[in-house]
């Protein structure tokens, strides 16, 4: 363990700062294994937009994603894009939510939603 980083950009084992969790105001860009910022790269990510293993972001991208979009392996968020998506629009191999595009089904609300996302829909 080398330490808790901050800073505009922070880079550690521990990285956090701008809108992270406890509401430390303290970098833009946070890069780790633990990883709570604006924008947050890590194993377990959290912030407005979030890459990694484990993202919760507004904008989540990752193995596990959660967020308002989602998109990953598993991805679970108001609009989710993955192997097993959930969501209120959701796309995917198994996909479950209100409006879905999945191998089972197709609604028309949701291709039209994705037309814009997905080229060929």
């Amino acid at each position: 363990m080398r330490g808790h980083a901050h800073g505009i950009i922070a880079i550690g084992d521990i990285a956090t700062g701008w809108l992270a969790l406890g509401g430390l105001a303290r970098c833009f860009i946070a890069i780790g294994g633990i990883a709570a910022g604006g924008v947050a790269l890590g194993g377990l990510s959290l912030g407005i937009v979030g890459l990694g293993g484990l993202a919760v972001a507004l904008l989540a991208l990752g193995g596990v994603a959660v967020g308002g979009i989602a998109i990953g392996g598993l991805a679970v968020g108001f609009t989710a894009v993955g192997g097993c998506a959930v969501g209120f629009y959701a796309y995917g191999g198994a996909a479950f939510g209100k409006y879905v595009v999945c191998a089972w089904e197709r609604s028309p609300e949701a291709v039209q939603f994705f037309k814009g996302w997905i080229p060929g829909m």
